[in-house]
């Protein structure tokens, strides 16, 4: 998410990567496996039969701060 950050390992700060190094395992970003509630979702948006494609073109949705021209894609479901 825009500006989270963490204190890495080695005594740096570093932005939120989702969690590449589980992803490339097949596994889900931590925040994603531990959402009490499990109102997050990660996957490949450009995959058609991913739930979270399906879910884009279904549902209402908002990002944070298109005008930026950033092109986030972290999507709000409303």
């Amino acid at each position: 998410p825009y500006e989270a950050r963490y204190t890495h390992p080695d005594g740096y700060i570093d932005k939120c990567t989702f969690c590449l190094h589980r992803v490339k395992e097949g596994e889900l970003p931590a925040c994603v496996s531990v959402c009490p509630t499990k109102c997050m979702y990660f996957g490949d948006i450009e995959d058609p039969n991913s739930d979270v494609s399906k879910m884009l073109k279904t549902r209402k949705f908002k990002t944070l701060a298109p005008e930026a021209g950033t092109d986030p894609h972290i999507f709000y479901l409303i």
